[in-house]
């Protein structure tokens, strides 16, 4: 009897109405995301649709975890975008907020239906009756289906094939479906918890015969186009180790960081898989001397930081923090503008210095400099979206570099990349070490990342004595 008041006192119509609606939203905004490949109706859905609080939350977690599914990233990807305000790059979220907007309507068609369902339900009752309703829903259908047959042909065959597919799928019994923010929970559980392809590399082992070298050049690539594609990829490599006489090319693989794109690739440079987070985020040096990285082994050296970009994004002054600092010199974005460097547009929302001038021309003066060193750099020039070249002047034949936009000029920006650094490593003395690796393959979504390589190619050049 207790119970059974409980029961009728509930609102179990909203419960319902939520429900239904969440699905609704789900199937038209979310369609394309890894939920939708599991079935049709969120199993936790029935649970978060008990309580208002609690389907805000999950909405907005929902909503946050599409965006992350989308690029393949871990929860903890968050601590870069909100903890550091300084971190953000406000250009580029927007950006990523516009592309993907139909993930933000979703969380705002949820929560407009969630606020103002009366209203809404006493809006329709006014229409049904007036028939208003079926007029404008005729129109709006009518307007659609004219749209899309001037503009996409094929438009209504490739949905109904689609729709042909799901219905198959559902009819087989794969009705539930877990949501993207329970998927990339797990998914980040599952990553910090499992080694994965190429998780046993180590920069201390990689560089164990390299300690004594007199100079040593790490250099770490914005989004290294790594084809999965045979041809694409050795013309990348080709370039890049072309007439390298005398020259001993030692090459290892590692995986990527999905918890911290790039920063994860310098956290990791410095002290392999040692350290938290959130002692590198506040201090380098402090970081180093904490988790006895490997790379304090260099402190010693005359240690130069690079990078074609503004220090405040990620904070990266914070290398440079006092006397004692591991790096003693640095040259951001703002250091090579006074000393008359250009300004390469070739993305969109990370322009920085030219790549080549840098190498050109600063490298080799740092070469001359009459010290033992380590000199670190992280260029930003691929950085997705790439501004598209005139594919005229470019050679885009090929079945992989035509599938996206972007794809033949990032191909040919790297191509460009690799031929001026074929050049530098050239001229390394028998004495020198040039590492050559990868931040991230291209943070595409992942149906786009799926022509690259999800590991990440390590070179070490040394020259025979």
């Amino acid at each position: 009897m207790f119970y059974s008041k409980i029961f009728l006192a509930y609102d179990y119509k909203k419960y319902i109405y939520l429900i239904i609606v969440c699905n609704l939203f789900s199937i038209l905004l979310l369609s394309d995301t890894t939920s939708f490949n599991l079935g049709l109706i969120s199993i936790q859905s029935l649970i978060y649709s008990l309580n208002a609080f609690l389907f805000i939350s999950f909405i907005i977690f929902e909503t946050i975890g599409s965006y992350l599914d989308f690029y393949g990233l871990t929860l903890n990807f968050l601590d870069l975008v909100f903890i550091n305000p300084k971190n953000i790059n406000l250009d580029f979220n927007f950006y990523i907020l516009i592309i993907n907007l139909k993930y933000f309507l979703f969380l705002f068609f949820n929560l407009f239906f969630l606020f103002f369902y009366t209203h809404l339900f006493k809006l329709f009752k006014i229409l049904f009756k007036k028939k208003i309703i079926f007029l404008l829903l005729s129109l709006v259908l009518i307007t659609i289906f004219f749209i899309l047959s001037k503009s996409k042909p094929n438009t209504f065959k490739i949905l109904n094939e689609r729709i042909t597919k799901k219905l198959s799928f559902i009819i087989e019994g794969n009705i539930l479906r877990n949501d993207n923010w329970f998927i990339v929970l797990q998914n980040t559980l599952n990553y910090s918890k499992n080694d994965t392809n190429y998780s046993d590399f180590s920069f201390e082992q990689s560089f164990e015969n390299f300690v004594n070298m007199e100079n040593i050049y790490v250099i770490i690539n914005e989004s290294y186009p790594n084809f999965k594609n045979d041809d694409l990829k050795k013309k990348l490599e080709s370039v890049l180790t072309a007439d390298l006489k005398n020259t001993n090319i030692k090459k290892f693989k590692k995986r990527w960081s999905k918890n911290y794109g790039t920063q994860g690739a310098e956290m990791e440079l410095f002290c392999d898989q040692k350290g938290s987070w959130n002692d590198f985020n506040k201090d380098l040096n402090y970081f180093l001397k904490k988790n006895n990285c490997w790379i304090n082994s260099f402190y010693d050296r005359h240690n130069i930081f690079i990078h074609s970009y503004w220090k405040e994004i990620f904070s990266r002054a914070r290398y440079f923090n006092n006397e004692q600092s591991f790096f003693k010199e640095s040259y951001f974005k703002q250091d090579l503008l006074k000393l008359n460097y250009s300004v390469c547009k070739k993305n969109h929302h990370y322009i920085g210095i030219c790549e080549n001038e840098i190498i050109n021309k600063l490298l080799f003066n740092l070469k001359k400099i009459n010290k033992k060193k380590l000199v670190i750099y992280l260029t930003v020039e691929n950085h997705i979206p790439i501004i598209i070249e005139d594919e005229k002047t470019l050679n885009c034949n090929n079945r992989i570099l035509n599938l996206h936009p972007q794809f033949c000029t990032i191909f040919n920006n790297q191509i460009d990349f690799n031929h001026e650094l074929n050049r530098f490593i050239k001229q390394l003395n028998s004495n020198d070490l040039l590492v050559f690796f990868s931040d991230t393959p291209p943070i595409y979504s992942k149906r786009d990342r799926i022509h690259f390589e999800d590991y990440i190619d390590v070179f070490f050049f040394t020259k025979n004595n």
